[in-house]
């Protein structure tokens, strides 16, 4: 039966938060330590006439980048924020979504989500489907809104970018809401296979990164990451499909 492993991480700029001394953190190494098949990256910094955090992952880690979706623009000092949607002129950088494998990958788009009127980003799921085996695995990432900018309006537009649950496949993510809050946003048949707090790092006490997958897949282990640098822990597992 073929088998991959996949992982989120919400890579934060490549910047620790102020809190934790705001110095940049090896994001190339944080995701050789997740020794991820498929790897789904939010806000990677891509900074203007420089190479993205995405580009060096890929280069150093032997990964294709399969999509990308610019979500914002935004600045790195004094401290990183968002100064506007994707499409804004200011910024001195993007704001990244991003998915890597070093898998073949068959096929591979963008899926843009409606924008929320309060939400400071573009919204996407980045979709591919990984060759292995003679077979493939549908693989769905996003970082979604906070629920206070009506996260729960994205609904309909959410479940139209995910496949059916007869296939075999996985959707991950920096969801910015608790299990049981996506549970009700996708379609039935897809459940939660990483159960762990991953929200603060250093302190977490919120699991707001998640992965699902479809009755066909079979997580082997699944496990919240340690804390490599971002204000996220990372998420992975191993999934094994019919």
């Amino acid at each position: 039966m073929p088998e991959l492993t996949i992982a989120s991480y919400n890579v934060h700029w490549g910047v620790r938060l102020r809190s934790a001394g705001g110095a940049p953190f090896d994001v190339v190494a944080a995701c050789r330590q997740l020794d991820a098949d498929v790897l789904v990256l939010q806000e990677s910094w891509a900074p203007d006439g420089e190479p993205a955090l995405h580009d060096l992952v890929a280069d150093a880690l032997g990964m294709t980048v399969a999509c990308t979706a610019r979500l914002a623009r935004a600045v790195l000092a004094p401290t990183p924020r968002v100064v506007g949607r994707g499409a804004h002129a200011g910024g001195t950088g993007g704001w990244h979504l991003v998915a890597l494998s070093r898998l073949p990958v068959a096929s591979a788009s963008v899926e843009r989500l409606p924008h929320l009127w309060f939400d400071h980003a573009d919204r996407a799921v980045v979709a591919m489907e990984v060759a292995v085996d003679g077979t493939s695995l549908h693989v769905r990432g996003t970082h979604l809104p906070h629920l206070e900018y009506g996260a729960h309006l994205t609904t309909r537009g959410l479940r139209r970018t995910l496949p059916r649950p007869d296939l075999p496949a996985a959707f991950i993510g920096d969801m910015n809401m608790w299990g049981w809050t996506i549970d009700r946003m996708v379609p039935p048949g897809w459940r939660r296979v990483v159960r762990g707090k991953t929200w603060p790092a250093h302190r977490p006490h919120s699991q707001i990164d998640h992965l699902l997958v479809t009755p066909r897949v079979e997580a082997l282990w699944a496990e919240v990451g340690p804390d490599l640098g971002s204000d996220h822990l990372p998420i992975r597992a191993r999934l094994r499909w019919t």
